[in-house]
């Protein structure tokens, strides 16, 4: 066991991870790969899943990169976290060493998250851009200083700082909204000049949650997504603009979606993208197999390497197998603290809002996407789903029902952020075939699908009521026809029919069951076998005894499998114990399922006969 290696939940920080004794998983040798194999890129973006590793490989370049600002050519911070710290880390191999000359404590850089800019609205938003500006403001302070910078940039440096500092939280008042537009579009780019003035030294830019400003422009409470939208087009196109050459050595952008060039990178150049199609950069972000396997033998977890196959593994980047990162850390922590009990269980999932796909599902039960039920269950079933791959020219929204809803740009949209992934033989590009990895996104999926099938769903409650009523009273041309009517409504979250059909019965009755007082059991030992379903009115001595039964999808095969569903029930005496009971209403009900229809076949009062 490595006790000096520890997992720090959250570790975003690099220093921090190494200087501890934080556990990490070595991504150095990307950095001759990003400076010395690729050439010359003004910009890269990357995009992946959220927590995927995106903000610790963000920190690990600036802490290889930056400038030791008061005494340049020092470069005794990057010596101690990357070559003397006793980790052996590629970047201190021989084969780096041009790196580190030309790159090591080289450069000026500005790294900036927008991880927080968001808001009730787009002053809110724009409060939020200017508080991370002002943190960047207070690191540079030392500029206000120079003597290579000339005094009107340090003038307007001044004011601008003192403004976010003062006045970013009054922008609601008149005149303050447009000077605040006017910093957030210049900020990173004046301050960039400043910084290659005052080092002669061109500047690395690194953003971080580059999308997360739109994201949740989308989902505010009142959205502002076209206000946003310009602002960061103008950011971008002033900070990657191709006269920034003289300044700007490189830009590295990371996000979760790839929001399309026109739309947000006009007038940038030399930008290239890295998506999740791509695969020069696979494995750069997130954990690969034989790194898991390492992780899982450092902690002495190599038994569970099948258990966090099947819950964290799945993903497909360009032609690379990828964990969850954030998954296996939380596993590693959660099982280290408790070695006794060690259990998979969801991480990656809960670590924020799932609004989207949550409005999405709930959309789908209650009718308003019906259509896309049997392209969610074959997801659900393992099946792959077929979509055309969209660009991002304005972000998916689904909580608008007014918005045209596009299934594919969907899709895309969930393949991007980690819960849905390319199947092992897809296309990268253009139609692709598309699944969900595990079962910690399945799980996910099934819970939630699960939750709006109950009271706290009106329309589903709604009818689910009636269905107990119309059985509990024999009124089984009415209940059959609201069953009919859910069965079209219902998304399979189990494996077989047998199961699917069971399930629907189960959540259906036991959640109207239990606002009245009612019991429903299922697959219980009677006398003579195991009956399906049973609905118990204890208080007013009402029994309906239901027996499933699975067919072909036709309405003569429905019908026939009902009424062997119900000879069922007489021949095994399912009745004989309310009887004895003295219940004087035992209702016997043979269904047949074959699709998404059923067929009914009533015995009666089996009390009477």
């Amino acid at each position: 066991m490595h006790d000096n290696k520890k997992f720090f939940l959250g570790g975003y920080n690099f220093e921090k991870l190494i200087k501890f004794g934080g556990y990490y998983v070595d991504k150095t040798h990307y950095l001759k790969k990003l400076f010395i194999d690729g050439g010359l890129t003004q910009a890269h973006l990357f995009s992946r899943p959220r927590r995927f590793g995106k903000t610790l490989n963000m920190s690990m370049i600036e802490k290889f990169c930056a400038l030791n600002y008061q005494n340049p050519g020092d470069k005794s911070y990057q010596e101690e976290i990357f070559l003397d710290n006793g980790r052996n880390l590629a970047v201190a191999c021989d084969d780096c060493k041009e790196l580190r000359d030309k790159f090591m404590g080289e450069f000026p850089v500005i790294s900036i998250s927008f991880k927080d800019v968001g808001g009730y609205s787009y002053i809110d938003a724009l409060t939020k851009l200017l508080e991370a500006f002002l943190h960047i403001y207070e690191k540079f302070e030392f500029l206000n200083d120079s003597n290579k910078i000339s005094s009107i940039s340090r003038d307007a440096f001044i004011r601008e700082y003192s403004f976010c500092r003062n006045k970013a939280k009054n922008l609601g008042d008149n005149g303050l909204l447009s000077i605040a537009e006017s910093i957030a579009r210049n900020f990173i780019s004046d301050l960039a000049r400043m910084l290659y003035k005052e080092y002669g030294r061109k500047v690395i830019i690194l953003i971080d949650e580059y999308d997360v400003p739109l994201q949740r422009s989308v989902s505010a409470k009142e959205p502002y997504y076209d206000k946003m939208l310009e602002l960061l087009r103008d950011i971008m196109s002033l900070t990657f603009k191709p006269d920034s050459d003289e300044w700007l050595y490189s830009g590295i952008l990371v996000g979760c979606l790839k929001i399309a060039h026109q739309s947000i990178f006009t007038g940038a150049n030399n930008f290239v993208f890295n998506d999740i199609s791509d695969n020069g950069y696979a494995t750069f972000f997130g954990f690969t197999r034989n790194e898991v396997k390492k992780i899982l033998d450092d902690y002495e977890l190599s038994d569970q390497e099948e258990a966090v196959k099947e819950w964290y593994d799945g993903y497909r980047i360009g032609n690379e197998h990828l964990y969850y990162p954030w998954s296996i850390i939380n596993f590693c922590c959660t099982a280290r603290t408790n070695m006794s009990n060690i259990k998979a269980q969801p991480f990656w999932i809960n670590t924020s809002g799932n609004d989207a796909v949550n409005s999405y599902i709930r959309r789908v039960v209650n009718g308003d996407l019906y259509r896309d039920i049997p392209r969610l269950e074959d997801l659900l079933d393992n099946k792959p789903l077929q979509i055309e791959l969209q660009e991002f020219e304005v972000y998916p929204t689904i909580l608008d029902k007014d918005v045209c809803f596009d299934f594919d740009r969907f899709m895309t949209m969930l393949l991007h952020t980690g819960y849905l992934t390319f199947t092992d033989d897809s296309p990268l590009q253009k139609s692709v075939f598309l699944k969900i990895p595990n079962n910690e996104i399945r799980n996910y999926f099934v819970k939630e699908i699960k939750r709006l099938y109950d009271f706290t769903n009106p329309v589903w409650f709604e009818n689910a009521r009636k269905l107990l009523d119309h059985l509990l009273a024999n009124e089984t041309d009415d209940a059959r026809s609201i069953l009919n009517f859910m069965l079209g409504k219902y998304i399979s979250v189990r494996s077989t029919e047998q199961d699917y059909y069971h399930g629907l019965m189960h959540t259906t009755l036991g959640i109207a069951a239990m606002q009245n007082n009612l019991t429903v059991t299922s697959e219980r030992e009677s006398k003579d076998g195991y009956y399906d379903m049973i609905i118990d009115d204890v208080n007013s001595h009402i029994a309906v005894i239901l027996e499933f039964k699975e067919c072909e999808n036709n309405p003569k095969s429905r019908l026939d499998t009902a009424k062997k569903a119900s000879e069922q029930i007489v021949e095994r005496n399912y009745a004989q114990e309310f009887i004895e009971c003295g219940y004087p209403k035992i209702y016997g009900l043979g269904i047949g399922f074959g699709g998404k229809r059923c067929e009914f076949y009533p015995l009666g009062n089996l009390a009477e006969g």
